[in-house]
């Protein structure tokens, strides 16, 4: 492998121009071929960079030796570029989430790139801000005890199945769905923090009123093999102002954590979590410490709630401790940044990205894909759908 990485990029849609606007800059790679059937967009985005151009990703492949290719096109067109650049011999792909939308397309892609030795990466990218990795902490250390249930929302404005993709818009939502766009990035997110809990089956309901040539929402029930149920809400009919709205909430045995990642009206973003009393002060300070040195800027909470509603009141007055923040700067690349370092490093574990498991690679893609597709049969048939590892 050469000094610096050459990558090529096969299509040049919203992610896979974002994709080459990251790794341009980035000192150890070097993008110098990129590839999309729109001709047009591939010399305009191949001109300013530099970057030889293709209609073509065949002869891109063919003619250009290549370190990594990410493969960005839409949701259901990965099995074939992948597959390409896996015969072509190139060492490391990074995959756009998610690794496909079919069974038979992921385990296509995974048996291939296991018998050539090709390295996979998933980009799921809800991984990377610092309030995922401040999630994942608190679950891992047990500091809300056991999480037995939670309820996650992730929904976009209407606008993004039938404008955001300008004429192209309805052809590309119905090659997908919020359960393969946005189900991807909360079934990846629940499997991580959750870890080593799985999902072992799925009940999930559809609606399709509005669109037409989609689903309009996906509504599901994950159970886990610890016996933990996670409910998770994904639609694609919201009137909303904002872009897209996404939070999570969990319930443990001793504690609770809310997670505000993109604010709904009215909402404002940011985090607490509400530890378990056998946390002393010292002990929190300490993970608060743990949390500021990986960049994360949480504050320490001691206090004495005391639930009202009006005329009610729940008791409380007792000292509670947790974590806090109103901050939520979110990095869409940090996931990304860490697959180069992989990379680099030959590692999933690489330094920058210690204390947070494995990087996302194809175990993961094919996981995600299996909770998706069983989602979706779930909702068409009516039925529990099983979809243990």
């Amino acid at each position: 492998m050469s000094p610096q990485l050459k990558a090529g990029v096969i299509g040049l849609g919203i992610l896979g121009e974002q994709h080459v606007d990251f790794l341009h800059p980035q000192p150890e790679v070097a993008v110098t071929a990129v590839a999309d059937i729109r001709t047009e967009v591939a010399d305009r985005v191949g001109g300013r960079i530099g970057a030889f151009v293709y209609g073509d990703y065949d002869r891109m492949l063919k003619e250009q030796k290549l370190d990594i290719v990410v493969v960005a096109t839409p949701d259901p067109l990965h099995r074939d570029p992948a597959l390409a650049a896996i015969e072509a011999g190139v060492p490391n792909l990074i995959m756009e989430k998610p690794l496909a939308t079919t069974l038979a397309d992921a385990r296509a892609i995974i048996d291939a790139a296991e018998k050539a030795g090709t390295r996979i990466f998933i980009n799921f990218a809800n991984r990377g801000s610092a309030l995922d990795r401040a999630t994942y902490y608190v679950i891992q250390q047990g500091l809300l005890g056991d999480v037995v249930y939670g309820d996650v929302h992730l929904d976009d404005n209407i606008l993004v199945p039938t404008k955001m993709w300008g004429g192209r818009s309805r052809e590309w939502g119905a090659g997908s769905s919020t359960a393969h766009f946005l189900l991807s990035h909360v079934t990846d997110f629940l499997r991580w923090v959750m870890a080593p809990a799985d999902v072992s089956e799925v009940y999930a309901i559809s609606q399709q009123k509005v669109l037409g040539f989609t689903p309009d929402l996906y509504d599901a029930f994950l159970t886990f093999d610890n016996e933990a149920k996670v409910r998770v809400r994904a639609e694609w009919i919201k009137h909303i102002d904002g872009l897209v709205e996404f939070a999570f909430y969990f319930a443990g045995a001793k504690g609770g954590l809310t997670y505000v990642k993109r604010p709904g009206f009215a909402e404002v973003d940011g985090w607490r979590a509400n530890v378990s009393d056998s946390v002393t002060t010292e002990q929190l300070l300490a993970h608060q410490d743990v949390l500021m040195s990986q960049g994360i800027n949480v504050r320490a909470l001691v206090h004495r709630p005391s639930p009202t509603a009006g005329a009610l009141k729940a008791g409380g007055g007792d000292v509670k401790r947790g974590l806090e923040t109103f901050e939520n700067p979110l990095d869409f690349w940090r996931v990304a940044q860490s697959f180069v370092d992989g990379i680099l490093e030959d590692t999933l574990t690489p330094a920058s990205w210690q204390g947070y498991g494995p990087l996302p690679s194809a175990i993961d893609g094919l996981r995600q894909t299996q909770i998706v597709a069983a989602i979706v049969e779930s909702a068409e048939t009516g039925r529990v759908v099983e979809c243990a590892p």
